[in-house]
């Protein structure tokens, strides 16, 4: 059994060809839970059946996607809320939910992706949640969203994949309460690894988003300890020592009250 422990913070579980072998072949390397983001009606139905079948590692979350409900009907949005609602004692946190100005690209439809993340963030808070936001093309205004629930309901944020910006990055240090998460990008990308430089380590956390590609290659939750070493090198660190605050990061992301 590895000694490291690691969290695959953000994955789809439901849209890998088989979860289960994903999930055997990333624990033989220590990755011990995985954070499933839920799109839709679907994937959240799914995403609570594998919760229900690996109760200690599959932790999962409920949500809207903000590129998905751009093409969703009114009516459909309202059945996916209602099921949140309906469901949310089964979740860990709230997500993917957020902001996708590349798909949301008129007033209208921007409008509306903030209009359905304010509901989804008074969902997470009936339930004393923390959520997990989406940035594409909108890193600045979802940032702030995360800094508006963390401060009105004393709830961890996480900004996912959120290694675009160093200015954008130290604005989010200096607000308790709202976490980073890193992926493969820091791989293959020389500007995401002098974002991920600039991250406080106890606000870090790690993910792979799979299965979406990177370098032509779909991301596996195997993947987790490569984005670790990585990290550890750019940190100057040792792999074991990140490990072990990565793991800190994640169970204080879940317990966390934020005194603001």
């Amino acid at each position: 059994m590895p000694k490291r422990k690691f969290t695959d913070a953000h994955c789809h579980l439901d849209q890998l060809d088989d979860p289960k072998r994903a999930i055997s072949e990333a624990k033989k390397l220590g990755v011990r839970r995985f954070m499933t983001c839920s799109e839709d009606l679907e994937s959240m139905r799914q995403n609570l059946a594998l919760a229900e079948q690996y109760p200690d590692r599959v932790l999962p979350g409920l949500g809207i996607h903000p590129a998905v409900l751009v093409g969703q009907s009114d009516e459909t949005v309202a059945e996916e809320l209602d099921f949140i609602r309906q469901n949310g004692q089964k979740a860990r946190f709230i997500g993917e939910i957020g902001l996708d100005f590349l798909h949301a690209e008129t007033p209208v439809q921007q409008d509306r992706q903030k209009k359905i993340l304010t509901e989804q963030f008074e969902i997470a808070n009936s339930f004393g949640l923390p959520v997990v936001l989406h940035s594409r093309r909108a890193q600045r205004p979802a940032m702030n969203a995360a800094f508006r629930y963390v401060e009105m309901y004393g709830r961890p944020a996480l900004l996912h994949w959120f290694t675009q910006s160093v200015k954008l990055l130290l604005e989010v240090n200096r607000h308790s309460g709202v976490y980073i998460s890193a992926g493969p990008a820091v791989l293959f990308n020389a500007g995401a690894r002098k974002v991920v430089g600039s991250a406080l380590l106890d606000r870090l956390l790690v993910e792979t988003d799979a299965p979406v590609p990177f370098d032509g290659s779909p991301a596996r939750p195997s993947w987790i300890p490569r984005v670790v070493e990585t990290i550890a090198r750019i940190h100057r660190m040792e792999t074991d020592n990140l490990a072990r605050q990565l793991e800190e990061n994640v169970d204080r992301f879940f317990n966390d009250s934020i005194q603001t």
